[in-house]
């Protein structure tokens, strides 16, 4: 079965035969949708304010960024040089380890590892 949501709270829409529903939440008046075609829906297909307020702005990673860090002693997975620079960085929700990025100083070969 097909649901549809409100397009300014995204709160559930009751399912109905009229041609226009209203939002028991905000009261915003939506056009039935089911009535005419079926939709494949996914969060980004309704959106939210609440929802855009709530997405975390996550930092970017680039190649240039690896490889810069302090040197630590790693076997590395594709030579077996032992030792490797460093970076660590968040790429979960904050409730999560962090990612550590290690770069062999022999090869240059980046590999990572979650804590």
């Amino acid at each position: 079965m097909a649901v549809q949501f409100c397009e300014d709270c995204g709160h559930l829409l009751p399912i109905t035969a009229a041609d226009k529903i209203p939002c028991t939440l905000c009261g915003t008046m939506a056009k039935n949708e089911l009535l005419t075609s079926v939709h494949v829906s996914s969060s980004a297909n309704f959106p939210s304010r609440l929802r855009t307020k709530l997405r975390s702005q996550t930092q970017a990673v680039s190649k240039k960024d690896l490889g810069d860090g302090p040197i630590t002693e790693i076997e590395c997975p594709k030579c077996s040089h032992p030792k490797a620079t460093w970076t660590e960085a968040q790429l979960r929700s904050a409730d999560e380890g962090s990612t550590i990025f290690y770069c062999c100083m022999e090869c240059r070969h980046r590999w990572s590892e979650n804590n």
